[in-house]
């Protein structure tokens, strides 16, 4: 990418004037720095990352839902395909994207004291195993009763885990 970066600063196609009118045509070791400096992984992949590197690569996309028992091919290195690359690309190296999104929901002071946390599932993806030691883990921390809930994709609410355990669950 950083070749390619040099290459649309100092010898822009049309293509790399409509993609990157900021940098084509620019000073290829200042634009470098720029990037270097200004951009983590992510944000460096979906603003630098050219249509020629793509075709290049012969990038595309597949599309693995599980709900599904095929898989699809969602993009192609075409016109059309490669935006949806190159932000598929950059979100693989998009760290909040890889860590469980569990938000604290309710902390009960007037009352029992306990904590709810909320997981909010990314592609239907579920808790790893591990989630009653950390569970385990928050109580310790906390002091008192510790509550895991997930919402689900029509909003509904379910109990994942409580701990301690509790026969009379919520």
């Amino acid at each position: 990418m950083f070749q390619d970066i040099k290459r649309i600063c100092q010898s822009p196609t049309e293509e790399d004037k409509y993609w990157f009118p900021d940098i084509a045509g620019s000073d290829w070791l200042e634009t470098l720095h720029f990037a270097m400096r200004d951009f983590k992984d992510e944000s460096f992949i979906s603003q630098f990352m050219s249509p020629k590197i793509m075709r290049d690569f012969r990038f595309f996309t597949v599309l693995d839902d599980d709900r599904n028992n095929y898989l699809e091919i969602s993009a192609i290195h075409n016109e059309e395909g490669y935006r949806e690359i190159r932000s598929r690309l950059s979100s693989q190296y998009n760290l909040s994207n890889l860590e469980p999104n569990i938000q604290v929901w309710n902390v009960d002071l007037r009352g029992d004291r306990s904590l709810t946390l909320r997981y909010i599932p990314h592609n239907r993806a579920p808790l790893d195993k591990g989630r009653k030691e950390v569970l385990k883990h928050v109580h310790r921390l906390w002091g008192f009763d510790v509550i895991m809930e997930q919402q689900n994709e029509d909003g509904s609410v379910e109990l994942l885990e409580r701990c301690p355990t509790r026969l009379n669950t919520l």
